[in-house]
């Protein structure tokens, strides 16, 4: 009786969610497919079906504000297709065949469209299982260019450095994006730098998102819901950096029970675990840890028992955290709260084994450098729907960058009467807080308007540099220096855009992004307007265009193309103005009938003005110079194609994309004030994206990217500077001029990754291979010396001559992981 009782009452309950969920659509001889996409946004349940169900299925429904039963009955009623609700899964079938009922052995974790099923659910095992879970609209359907939306899946399905799946390096793979240095999480997008693209967490920023000097990115693919990525087409409601703007949805709590996953790989393990707290609230907690400060302990021990002279320490991790608790307290409006920490520490230096030893006379000396960087993100937001055109989202979020860095140097010279020490002390540190408000509003005024508006405050409060040196000899004190910058601003934006269906051949997305920037006494003003236009003569394919204005009131200065915790954000002050971007871009899509396979082919040119670099001159500025005499500000040009076929459904899915690409900058106080290529001016790029699923249980990806050579400028001059102290100034001591910046290319790049993914009852397996043919790139050149043997009559000796010589890092390197589903 009280099974009989419990059984009841979970179908009441299960009743009573379905009717309250209720649906506005509108859709007249619509493929099935496309109608399941607004479902899915209004109702947050996914469809399960078998990829050959809805071939040649087209729908028509039309209903305001009607239960989800009702919706799902009329839309079905004439066609071979039955539905049943299972939890937050709508499972579809064929009417003529009996289902067979039986809990499902195992999840489903390679659909080719989204996300893993809970294991909790029964139903028939089918052979080919598509998930629909804000499935991305088809590129002929949108007035949109250069959009993508990236579900978890294809991010575990892209094999990657260690087997680490990572948001940007998959993104990677898609055209008009770089990887910058080989096996480094960073973007570098139709000739941007990598400080020009936005990454956003549920719509709030962060300024540090790799670990380990980009190896990895701050992004749990685990907790991921999808990602919205914008490079051509940028909607009105994005602006602060010039290329590329992307956002990482986390997952909300499992409302039907209590579900997560555990990780343990070969670098990192993750854990992670949602569920309900109540009948309204749920909950998802995310957990990354790298294990590197272990895996170490070996390596570290063996070189220094084979060094007999100095002794080598190295201590690095990295964590990442993430809590998000949501609560609704009506079907209007439900409120969330979420918080994420990123923490990388790394202690490394060198030691004379007889630094501490006290029966050791000598010079000895201790070397320490201790670094700690990463994020924090706090939010609180509520959505709230005011009517069922009107709807809304309010945010407060704190995000909070920082890192810091100790240069420890200790020199002794003992003997047996006394000994001397002297002291060296470096410290730098510097951060950025943020306080965001923002509104930002959905409105439907009919079924071929939607209008999307907002507005937004931010308080920065920037401190690029703060640095103090410490000498001492002894217990004399010899000096100090200390030099401290620190900024405040203000920047408050606006913007509205409405996404228009003229016709059913013609589209259109106007808008418009306004903003003001205020630092001291200076205020800058941003007009950004935004427009997309798409041109559908027939249902399989399309043509568009676009214009982007962009505005940058921040920018990284860096010395380097690694994301180190050095590098500073500093805001646009003084004699520099924002910098601003200007793109077109023109594209033509095609799609097959039965929405298996996509064609496109994408143009853009894009110009740059008031861009920020370091000047030649620079390395001849002290270190503690004020950073804005060591800039200047110049002008850059980017322009291309990208091609692109791509293959959606069926047991083989995957991509190959090519492009053709100019990048160059031109700067009066760099290079003499001729222009010059970018960095990463990668004339021919190729990707190509396989996933094999060989069967239910077993998966392949490949993917194998080719580029040219990255540009590199040749380092030919040294000079010594008798005033500073070099050592505890990172690239003291060379200067590139004499020769023209980015003049030399690399050779050729090319690398194949494969992974393989294997389940069972309660998991799956990840095997990998990176870099599967150890072909051994070169990464960079640099400078060194050859010893050469002169014989001459009655003598002989050997001297040295400079060279340049190849850097190559990364040959094959395997991974395995496992991860268990509960």
């Amino acid at each position: 009786m009280k099974r009989l009782m419990s059984l009841l009452i979970g179908a009441f309950c299960c009743v009573s969610v379905v009717f309250a969920q209720n649906v506005t659509i509108r859709a007249v001889n619509q493929p099935a497919a496309t109608v399941f996409r607004s479902i899915v946004e209004q109702t947050g349940k996914n469809f399960v079906y078998s990829s050959e169900l809805l071939k040649d299925i087209r729908v028509t429904v039309k209903a305001k504000n009607k239960p989800l039963n009702y919706v799902l009955s009329e839309m079905f009623s004439a066609t071979p297709i039955e539905y049943k609700i299972k939890g937050n899964n709508i499972v579809l079938k064929r009417r003529k065949k009996v289902a067979k009922t039986e809990k499902i052995k195992s999840p489903v974790v390679s659909a080719p469209v989204t996300s893993v099923c809970e294991p909790s659910i029964k139903s028939t095992m089918l052979d080919e299982v598509v998930v629909v879970s804000r499935l991305e609209a088809p590129q002929v359907e949108t007035a949109e260019i250069g959009a993508k939306k990236v579900t978890a899946d294809e991010v575990r399905n892209t094999p990657v450095l260690f087997g680490e799946a990572d948001v940007i390096k998959a993104l990677q793979t898609q055209p008009g994006i770089t990887e910058g240095t080989e096996g480094m999480a960073g973007m570098y997008v139709h000739g941007g730098n990598a400080d020009e693209n936005l990454y956003m967490l549920d719509n709030v920023p962060l300024y540090q998102v790799n670990h380990f000097a980009g190896l990895f990115s701050a992004f749990n693919t685990d907790i991921i819901r999808y990602i919205d990525f914008f490079k051509s087409s940028i909607p009105a409601k994005y602006d602060g950096r010039l290329s590329s703007f992307m956002d990482v949805r986390l997952q909300n709590g499992n409302r039907d029970g209590h579900h997560g996953s555990a990780r343990l790989g070969l670098t990192s393990g993750a854990f992670n675990i949602s569920g309900p707290i109540g009948k309204k609230t749920t909950y998802l907690v995310g957990l990354r840890r790298s294990w590197f400060d272990v895996l170490t302990i070996p390596f570290v021990a063996i070189a220094n028992s084979q060094n007999e002279d100095e002794k080598l320490r190295f201590n690095y991790y990295f964590m990442d955290f993430n809590a998000r608790v949501q609560h609704r307290f009506s079907p209007k409006a439900t409120a969330f709260v979420s918080f994420y920490f990123g923490d990388d520490k790394l202690k490394t230096g060198t030691e004379d084994k007889g630094y501490d030893k006290p029966n050791y006379f000598g010079s000895f000396y201790d070397d320490r450098f201790d670094m700690h960087w990463g994020n924090l993100l706090a939010q609180a937001g509520l959505n709230y729907r005011f009517n069922d055109n009107l709807s809304s989202e309010f945010t407060a979020a704190y995000t909070r960058f920082f890192s810091s860095m100790k240069h420890d140097y200790i020199s002794r010279d003992k003997s047996s009467e006394h000994m001397e020490e002297s002291h060296t002390v470096l410290n730098t540190d510097n951060n950025i807080n943020d306080w965001i408000f923002r509104g930002d509003f959905d409105w439907s005024p009919n079924d071929n308007n939607r209008v999307r508006f907002g507005a937004g405050y931010t308080r920065h409060s920037f401190l690029p540099a703060r640095t103090s040196r410490l000498y001492e000899v002894g217990t004399t004190h010899l000096s100090t220096r200390d030099s401290t910058w620190a900024y405040g601003a203000n920047e408050v934006n606006a913007y509205i855009e409405d996404d228009w269906k003229i016709s059913d051949k013609f589209r259109m997305n106007a808008g418009f992004h306004g903003s003001l920037f205020n630092i001291g006494e200076k205020t800058n003003f941003g007009w950004s307007p935004r427009l997309s236009l798409s041109y559908r003569p027939d249902e399989d394919w399309a043509v568009k265009f676009a214009y982007a204005r962009t505005t940058q009131y921040v920018h990284q200065l860096s010395q380097s193309y690694l994301a180190l915790p050095t590098d500073q954000w500093i805001p646009i002050s003084g004699k520099f103005k924002p910098e601003t971007a200007d793109k077109i871009s023109v594209g033509g899509y095609w799609q097959s009938p039965d929405k298996t396979y996509a064609v496109s082919v994408e143009g853009y040119y894009k110009w740059m003005d008031n861009l920020v670099e370091y000047k030649d001159e620079y390395y001849l500025h002290p270190p503690l110079d004020l950073w804005n005499a060591q800039l200047c500000s110049g002008k850059g040009t980017a322009k291309g194609v990208d091609f692109k076929i791509e293959k959606v459904f069926g047991k083989v899915t995957g991509h190959i994309s090519y492009s053709l690409a100019w990048a160059d900058r031109t700067f009066a106080d760099k290079n003499g004030g001729r222009t010059f290529p970018a960095k990463f001016d990668n004339r021919h790029t190729i990707n190509i994206m396989v996933n094999w699923k060989i069967s239910d249980k077993v998966q392949i990806n490949a993917s194998w990217v080719g580029h040219s050579g990255n540009r590199f400028t040749l380092l030919n001059q040294v000079w010594d500077d008798p005033e500073f102290d070099t050592t505890d100034w990172f690239g003291a001591g060379e200067s590139p001029l004499g020769t023209g910046i980015n003049s030399y290319k690399l050779p050729f790049y090319h690398r194949l990754d494969l992974s393989c993914t294997v389940k069972n009852k309660r998991g799956y397996w990840t095997f990998g291979l990176y870099n599967a043919y150890c072909h051994m790139n070169t990464v960079a050149v640099k400078r060194g010396t050859q010893d050469i043997a002169v014989s001459k009559p009655g003598e002989y000796y050997i001297t040295s001559e400079p060279v340049f010589k190849r850097v190559k890092l990364l040959p094959v390197i395997p991974s395995i992981s496992y991860t268990w589903l509960f």
